[in-house]
């Protein structure tokens, strides 16, 4: 009985600590990522090094579709706090930082689930 509970446990905390792994990466994370990215969806002509830097390592984290829709989900709630922006700049951010993922315009209407 013992060692069936011992079993039991460890599966337990390997399919918890595989969801974890598999989680986007949390909010925090990619509100710092996508700061220095600000000044350019404002509409400065291109993207500060940092913007790059930070949008090629959110990138790199976006392994799977939940990662996408939780970037997603959380841009689309902080990015109407910080004022007047343009959602079309979004795409051109990989476009000028060369990273091959698609970005898509986000604002607040965006439906994070065709991400």
């Amino acid at each position: 009985m013992f060692k069936l509970i011992n079993i039991l446990t460890i599966l337990v905390l390997l399919t918890f600590s595989s969801e974890i792994a598999d989680a986007a990466p949390p909010c925090q994370e990619v509100i710092v990522s996508i700061t220095p990215c600000l000044s350019f969806i404002k509409g400065q002509p291109d993207p500060a090094p940092r913007c790059c830097w930070g949008a090629k390592g959110l990138a790199k984290q976006a392994n799977t579709k939940l990662d996408r829709q939780g970037i997603c989900e959380c841009l689309k709630g902080v990015l109407p706090k910080i004022g007047p922006y343009d959602p079309k700049r979004f795409p051109l951010i990989a476009q000028k930082c060369g990273i091959n993922t698609l970005i898509p315009p986000i604002s607040a209407t965006t439906d994070c689930t065709k991400v």
